[in-house]
C-alpha cells in the first residue's frame, strides 16, 4: 500500500521574503518554484531590454525601470509572486521598502521575459497572462533563438514579431518604438 501524498504547505509573501537570500524562487499560487541561473546570451538580452525602459524613462518622466526578477505580487490568498525579467511602472507605483513591502502590488506597466533555458514558451505564456489578470497592460517575451517577441495586450491580442519588425509601446508606453532586431544587438 502506498503513502498518501504529502502537502507541500503554501508559502505566503512574508515567509518568502524571510527565505535564505541564496533561495531564489517565485510563488505559484503559494507553492514555492526555484528560480535557476541563466545564461550569459539571456542576461544580454535583459541588459537591453533595460537598457532600452531606461532610455525611454530618461525621456518621459514619471517611469521606473526594473530588472533582474524584481518581486511582483499578482495575486493574493493564495500568493502569487512572479518576477520578471524587466519591468516598467509608473513612478508613483514604485515600492520603496525591504523584504515583501519592497515587492510591487500587483503587475508591471509592461512587463518583459526572456525565454531562457529553465522556461519553455508555455511557462512563460501562463506568466504572460498572470500579469495581464494582475493589470499589466503588455507582456513582452523576448525569445533570442528566433529573435522574436510575442507581445500580449488585453484582453486577449497575441502578436508575434519578427526581427525585422518593430516593437511600439502602444498605449502602455506612448512613444516607446524599437526594431526586435535592436533588442538582439
Amino acid at each position: 500500500m502506498s503513502e498518501p501524498a504529502r502537502e507541500i504547505p503554501r508559502l505566503t509573501f512574508e515567509q518568502a521574503a524571510a527565505a535564505a537570500p541564496e533561495v531564489r524562487g517565485e510563488l505559484d499560487g503559494g507553492r514555492f518554484v526555484p528560480v535557476t541561473r541563466n545564461t550569459w546570451r539571456h542576461g544580454e538580452v535583459v541588459a537591453r531590454v533595460t537598457l532600452l525602459f531606461g532610455l525611454y524613462a530618461r525621456e518621459h518622466a514619471g517611469w521606473s525601470v526594473s530588472a533582474g526578477d524584481p518581486g511582483a505580487k499578482l495575486t493574493h490568498d493564495p500568493d502569487t509572486l512572479r518576477g520578471p525579467d524587466v519591468g516598467i511602472v509608473r513612478a508613483e507605483r514604485r515600492p520603496a521598502g525591504r523584504g515583501a513591502a519592497g515587492w510591487l502590488d500587483g503587475a508591471p506597466d509592461v512587463a518583459v521575459e526572456v525565454v531562457g533555458d529553465a522556461q519553455g514558451h508555455s511557462d512563460l505564456a501562463k506568466k504572460a497572462l498572470e500579469y495581464l489578470a494582475a493589470g499589466a497592460r503588455a507582456v513582452w517575451v523576448v525569445d533570442p533563438g528566433p529573435r522574436r517577441v510575442v507581445v500580449y495586450t488585453p484582453p486577449s491580442s497575441v502578436a508575434v514579431l519578427g526581427a525585422e519588425d518593430v516593437l511600439d509601446g502602444g498605449d502602455a508606453l506612448p512613444g516607446f518604438r524599437c526594431s526586435v532586431a535592436e533588442l538582439f544587438e
